[in-house]
């Protein structure tokens, strides 16, 4: 039997920290900065590797005695989906409380014997409404605004309870500025939440977003309640080096045999993003396996470069649909990105450079220099040059 090429290579999920490549001195740094109580803002686009770094801090913190808590707010809808994440998450730290609230919420507080139901107000007496959050399906959305601010505040009631310090993981955090504002408006939660944080000495905060310019709007302006809160912590690119040791070893995990040159150039294509060069060596193996061979020639990699951007095509095309709407000339800026064009030849003044700034507010390309801008994603850079010329 040969090991599945998606267990060798994922792509579609944070890649636990025994299976990632690189980026062990970012995971050792982030968890000793929160363990000396210090809060940290990750930036990096989309699939690019930088929640699983966060996640793989977290369990190195915990498996120290932390309490450690994570939400996703890409993943919430309002602020009611967010406090009772946040409570939840903040709760399950405690095991024997866990399993006292689950029984609660599914059998009724009638249910309790006389002891346990003594035990959850007791508990709720310790550390508040967030509790209730847990208890009570449905509590938030009574009062949302209520319901985050408990949720908000039980990081710290429960560090002061056990004696613990908490580690609060904040990802995707720029949806908090979403222009559908989830959360309420973006100044009055941010405010709230630097009023409680600043007052959560045992409680340190570490924030992910994707979109740069918005995650430093948030935090570096002096107007901005998250001013001066957090240092940015940039991660490190994947050495060349450690991609073809990695891979190597995935390949050698299934017997498998790269040519000369071979992984050499799945390090290329993928040009250090994450989630492609894993595409890419993945759908090689998948190659290898369907020809049903252990040898991975260069026509391996190729063919399973090839089948990632197939693979990829609906979502790439999606992404190109969502690069009209951005503005009228995006879709041309892109185009001219990927291929390295003059940017600004033939177009009025200004126009440009809207809508390359409407393409970095998407996560589309990344400013590296005056004049020098790149597709974050090789793949959707390769689309942009092989697809229709015509913006």
């Amino acid at each position: 039997m040969r090991q599945p090429s998606g267990d060798l290579f994922p792509t579609d999920r944070p890649i636990p920290a025994s299976q990632m490549i690189g980026r062990r001195d970012d995971v050792r740094e982030l968890a000793t900065a929160l363990e000396q109580g210090t809060n940290l803002v990750v930036v990096g686009a989309r699939r690019t590797g930088k929640t699983s770094v966060c996640e793989a801090a977290l369990t190195r913190v915990k498996g120290r005695g932390f309490y450690v808590a994570a939400v996703d707010l890409f993943r919430l809808a309002d602020a009611s989906e967010l406090a009772e994440a946040l409570a939840a998450a903040v709760l399950d730290n405690r095991s024997g409380t866990r399993r006292a609230l689950m029984k609660a919420r599914q059998l009724g507080r009638a249910a309790l014997s006389a002891a346990q139901t003594s035990a959850v107000l007791k508990m709720r007496d310790q550390l508040g409404d967030g509790v209730e959050l847990v208890l009570t399906p449905g509590l938030a959305q009574s009062d949302p605004d209520a319901a985050l601010t408990a949720a908000l505040e039980l990081p710290e009631r429960i560090a002061r309870a056990d004696d613990k310090r908490v580690v609060v993981f904040f990802d995707e955090f720029q949806e908090v500025a979403g222009e559908r504002r989830p959360y309420g408006d973006p100044d009055a939660v941010t405010k709230r939440m630097r009023a409680i944080f600043q007052r959560s000495d045992h409680v340190s905060h570490l924030f992910a977003g994707s979109l740069e310019h918005v995650m430093r709007d948030l935090f570096a302006p002096t107007r901005r309640a998250f001013s001066g809160y957090g240092t940015f912590k940039a991660l490190r690119p994947i050495a060349p080096d450690e991609w073809r040791e990695g891979l190597a070893d995935r390949f050698q995990a299934d017997d498998c045999k790269p040519a000369p040159g071979a992984i050499d150039r799945i390090v290329e294509l993928g040009e250090g993003h994450p989630r492609v060069t894993m595409l890419i060596a993945q759908q090689t193996h998948l190659a290898s396996v369907l020809l049903g061979t252990r040898e991975i020639e260069l026509s391996t990699v190729e063919q399973g470069y090839r089948a990632a951007l197939e693979g990829d095509e609906a979502a790439l095309e999606e992404t190109v649909g969502r690069i009209r709407s951005l503005h009228k000339r995006a879709l041309l800026m892109a185009r001219r990105v990927a291929t390295g064009s003059a940017l600004h030849t033939g177009l009025r003044s200004g126009e440009g450079d809207r809508a390359l700034k409407a393409l970095r507010a998407a996560g589309i390309v990344e400013h590296e220099g005056h004049g020098d801008w790149r597709i974050v994603n090789p793949l959707l850079r390769r689309y942009l040059i092989e697809s229709q010329p015509f913006a």
